[in-house]
């Protein structure tokens, strides 16, 4: 596979993960507690066979943040952070898009979900600081862990974290277009975005 189409791919098949998931738990009638774990489960479950599959082809990024930490470290040029951002992007919104479609759900444009208060600014922070750092370590001391370090990670830091841990621009953004429990309105997107870039700018300087 493509590298490029890789990315997409593998973009699309996390937010599905989440919007699905969120989809059919509520469809069984499953109370909040349920849905959330579930949702955990089937990102840390998707991300775990990405990561194993895509690792060879694309790098397994699937997230402009770690993109931008990869050409921040020189180790993609600035055409493929621009294109890998902008497939990951492009494949999240799709795999919102495709869940409405799917499941049968009617969306409105936009979210309305306010995720803007302070602590959940800052517990997105942490969250994505905590992601990169987990990958880049993982990476450097023990590359064939890599799948199952961030997949566990991502899968405790959802629960966690009072944002639930987006750590992705592309899911970010992706959310903005689901009416749905796991939405996020613009301005809180603005918000998380900014945390996010800033947390790959500090790890990227803090870490070598």
């Amino acid at each position: 596979m493509n590298r490029f189409i890789a990315e997409f791919y593998g973009t699309f098949l996390l937010i599905l993960s989440i919007v699905g998931t969120n989809f059919m738990l509520s469809e069984l009638g499953a109370p909040d507690y349920i849905v959330l774990i579930g949702i955990s489960f089937a990102v840390a479950l998707i991300l775990f066979a990405n990561i194993t599959i895509f690792t060879k082809v694309s790098g397994a990024h699937f997230n402009p943040a770690v993109s931008l930490y990869m050409f921040m470290k020189n180790n993609i040029g600035v055409k493929d952070l621009l294109i890998y951002s902008s497939l990951q992007i492009l494949g999240a919104i799709s795999a919102v898009i495709f869940a409405h479609l799917t499941f049968g759900i009617e969306n409105n444009p936009l979210s309305f979900i306010d995720r803007s208060s302070n602590g959940i600014i800052v517990a997105e922070f942490l969250g994505t600081m905590g992601l990169l750092i987990a990958i880049i370590h993982s990476e450097k001391h023990s590359p064939s862990h890599v799948p199952a370090v961030v997949s566990t990670y991502i899968f405790s830091a959802v629960l966690f974290t009072a944002s639930t841990c987006f750590a992705n621009p592309a899911v970010t953004i992706s959310r903005m277009f689901t009416s749905s429990a796991v939405g996020i309105d613009p301005y809180s997107a603005v918000l998380f975005i900014i945390v996010e870039i800033l947390a790959v700018i500090i790890v990227s300087k803090a870490i070598d």
